[in-house]
């Protein structure tokens, strides 16, 4: 028995004539009449009673025709949600983020992009760092990521150019979003907010609050770095978790801190961020997933951040 039987019975019984079942079917009558003799035969009872002008079903046939008809809106609702799931129309989308990701408005404009344009696909957003997600990658935690590397996580290209891989690691794809450098966060009212620049030795009598885990902003060891350079040890009175516990210390003159700078991005109006000028401290900002992955819904996502980051 094949698929065909049963859509060819489901016709002519819902037509009850053979010569119409076919102009629906788009096939001869005598290929209609041949189908429902095989299925007749292989169920070993008839399903239509052949009348003169017309059939009319059994009640083998009476019995038949309404599980039958269910079962293939069953299956045809089943081959269209498989259609949108493969052209990436439904589903859903796990997309990692960090605090850092939340101020940079292509964000913003592909989240809101994803939704207006694929409404039927579940999108979740899971707040997590850098460094966090290319494990939670490898594990099938979130599908993809927004990512911010710093000089001490610099990705590199693999042979062949055909993947990226992080100090961890882990390999994935990505697409470059943009390039940054470096820049020194402040309360509205402090005096460098004024400043187009600053250098790190306008920094020596500072209070600095600092990211302990960051992949893009400097922690501990790279702020000494920069700091010894310019002659001073940085007095550090708060360290947090995340970009945001940050801001939101400076915000309340905690401190300052130092952050990634670019075109883009968007910090709270109690702040100014203030590009250092004597730093070569180069940041990227990527969408990344795992490489090699095909997932229809991660690639509509993917084409979404090319046309915004071009």
């Amino acid at each position: 028995m094949e698929l065909r039987h049963l859509r060819y019975f489901i016709a002519a019984a819902e037509e009850e004539h053979f010569g119409r079942a076919s102009d629906r079917l788009f096939v001869t009558r005598p290929a209609v009449s041949q189908l429902i003799a095989d299925l007749e035969d292989e169920l070993g009872t008839p399903l239509f009673e052949r009348l003169a002008h017309r059939v009319k079903l059994t009640a083998a046939g009476r019995a038949l025709l309404p599980r039958l008809q269910t079962v293939m809106k069953d299956l045809d609702s089943a081959l269209i949600m498989a259609k949108r799931v493969g052209q990436g129309k439904t589903g859903s989308l796990s997309i990692g983020y960090g605090g850092l990701t939340l101020m940079h408005s292509l964000f913003r404009a592909a989240v809101k992009q994803f939704h207006e344009t694929y409404p039927d696909v579940t999108l979740a957003l899971f707040e997590m760092s850098t460094n966090e997600q290319p494990r939670a990658l490898s594990e099938g935690r979130i599908h993809a990521g927004f990512m911010h590397f710093g000089p001490g996580r610099e990705l590199v290209r693999k042979r062949g150019g055909d993947g990226e891989e992080a100090q961890d690691q882990a390999v994935f794809d990505w697409i470059r979003i943009q390039n940054g450098g470096l820049g020194v966060a402040v309360p509205k009212d402090h005096p460098l907010a004024r400043r187009k620049s600053a250098t790190i030795a306008d920094l020596a009598q500072e209070q600095f609050v600092v990211v302990t885990r960051s992949t893009s902003s400097p922690g501990y060891g790279p702020l000494y770095e920069l700091c010894k350079k310019a002659g001073f040890e940085p007095n550090i009175v708060q360290e947090v978790g995340t970009v945001t516990s940050q801001l939101n210390l400076i915000s309340v003159a905690m401190g300052i801190g130092l952050i990634p700078t670019g075109k883009h991005f968007t910090y709270p109006p109690s702040l100014s961020v203030v590009p250092l000028e004597d730093v070569n401290y180069p940041t990227t900002f990527i969408f990344g997933w795992n490489k090699g992955q095909k997932d229809p819904a991660v690639d509509r996502m993917i084409e979404i951040v090319k046309a915004l980051s071009e």
